[in-house]
């Protein structure tokens, strides 16, 4: 999250913003899993893991229980309460991230899933979606609209004799989410389509010098110079 500038950040350094989007997503999963397996061996109904655990990461779709609880308009996107979602949510998430930071958007990764995340569970909320919601599907449209807006005719190499257009990937992605969700409630699909709107208003402005996420990388870099240790004169 360094420099707008930089080539793609190897896997294990500190500043790969997919690594650390990729590794908080498998850390709750982890965490959630573990809690639910406590639960299931003490002999706790699912019924009480989910008023206790779950209730605390999930989105409510009403102002007054989603007010009570405001830290869920930030984890929501975080937690999934399902394996095969997770697996393809970071699938997905891993294809879009690897697409922005090899056109130098490493740093971009992070403020996009924030911000994306945050308007869509105000969208949520207030269009009375009736039904709570957890998962980072939202999130990943924005990184994938963004990925498409940053360059339309990118490819993705495969191998060195040639790759698939960005386009073309966004669009199975879209399918993908339109069919798996076809009989949801059609609110999901107006903030998965907000979701997007942020990926595409989010380069719009960067490619007019407005970078949304310069705070984010302003407090990161004090934030970093804090911890560093001074220097003995």
């Amino acid at each position: 999250m360094q420099s707008t500038e930089q080539s793609k950040p190897i896997f294990g350094a500190d500043n790969n913003a997919l690594v650390a989007l990729v590794s908080a997503n498998l850390m709750i999963a982890v965490t959630y899993a573990m809690t639910r397996m406590v639960y299931f061996l003490e002999g706790f109904p699912m019924a009480q893991f989910y008023d206790e655990v779950v209730h605390h990461f999930m989105l409510s779709p009403y102002y007054q229980e989603a007010f009570e609880k405001p830290w869920t308009f930030f984890i929501y996107n975080w937690a999934h309460d399902d394996f095969w979602t997770l697996c393809g949510n970071m699938i997905w998430l891993t294809v879009f991230g690897t697409i922005l930071q090899n056109q130098k958007a490493n740093k971009h990764l992070f403020p996009i899933y924030l911000y994306s995340g945050i308007l869509g569970a105000v969208a949520f909320i207030g269009l009375g979606a009736g039904v709570s919601f957890m998962g980072a599907e939202l999130s990943i449209m924005a990184l994938a609209t963004a990925a498409l807006s940053l360059n339309p005719t990118y490819q993705l190499k495969l191998n060195d004799t040639g790759g698939i257009p960005v386009w073309i990937i966004f669009t199975v992605y879209f399918i993908i989410q339109v069919s798996t969700h076809l009989t949801g409630t059609p609110v999901f699909f107006f903030t998965l389509n907000l979701g997007g709107l942020v990926g595409v208003l989010y380069m719009y402005l960067l490619k007019k010098k407005i970078d949304l996420g310069n705070w984010m990388h302003v407090l990161v870099k004090k934030c970093n110079g804090l911890m560093t240790p001074k220097e003995a004169k």
